[in-house]
């Protein structure tokens, strides 16, 4: 037969229970356990801060050892700043000197510009006062130096063309046949016309006998009948051609301008 225990009340078994309860609870609290346990914490703290401290020793002489290399590289490249500022300093001052004469070079062209502008309106106002031939040679020039927009470098090219053609002009006789208007409301006739300089000419009408002197009269060039004078006319016109032996020949040429 199994063997039998008696049975407690179950009063007991409380009591017990309750009795073990507080025991385990008396336990956990003590401070010995929180002890241990500060302990516990604090050697883990230790280990954690030698290892960090480990580390920056380690660090700072790596930091330690760039920093003397930085220093170092530092100290070269303010030599070699040194030595290019000195090296080019010569090319900064030739440098400055031109940026100075090209400010100066800048305001003289234009102060050129405007009298060349100035030159090249009293060319145009000029202009009618010239030998028609002269004129008609230097219409492309003319035009030009009248159109808007133009460059200071072209309009002084314009300008010097025809100073150029006017100069050598005025220091020749220039003889050609010319459809001219010589009197107003009368028709354009073919005449020999022979110039002398920029002031004086001869234009000769051998069929119908007749002479007029041209000459720039208050602005304007002008051509002016010379009755009687048609045989001088013919003859200084052969001179000029060498048809005939040289001779003086008298025409009636006014110099003095204006109406004189």
């Amino acid at each position: 037969m199994p063997a039998s225990f008696p049975r407690l009340p179950r009063g007991v078994f409380v009591h017990c229970a309750l009795v073990a309860a507080l025991a385990s609870s008396s336990l956990a609290d003590t401070p010995l356990n929180d002890v241990q346990a500060a302990a516990s914490e604090w050697a883990r703290l230790r280990s954690e801060t030698s290892r960090l401290e480990t580390e920056w020793v380690a660090e700072r002489e790596v930091l330690a050892a760039s920093i003397s290399g930085l220093s170092v590289q530092a100290n070269q490249l303010e030599i070699e700043r040194d030595t290019l500022l000195a090296q080019s300093k010569t090319a900064r001052d030739e440098i400055a000197q031109m940026t100075a004469d090209n400010v100066a070079l800048a305001a003289r062209i234009d102060r050129a510009g405007v009298n060349v502008d100035a030159l090249a309106r009293r060319l145009l106002a000029l202009r009618p006062a010239l030998p028609p031939r002269l004129s008609a040679a230097l219409d492309l020039p003319f035009r030009s130096l009248a159109g808007e927009g133009l460059a200071a470098a072209e309009r002084m090219r314009h300008t010097m063309t025809i100073l150029n053609r006017c100069n050598q002009f005025n220091q020749t006789f220039v003889l050609s046949e010319e459809i001219l208007t010589v009197t107003p409301g009368s028709e354009p006739r073919l005449l020999e016309v022979l110039y002398w300089g920029l002031a004086q000419a001869c234009a000769l009408d051998r069929s119908g006998g007749e002479t007029f002197m041209g000459r720039p009269v208050n602005g304007a060039w002008t051509w002016e009948p010379a009755p009687d004078f048609a045989g001088q006319a013919a003859r200084l016109i052969d001179i000029h051609q060498d048809t005939i032996e040289p001779a003086f020949v008298m025409l009636p040429a006014q110099i003095m301008g204006g109406d004189q």
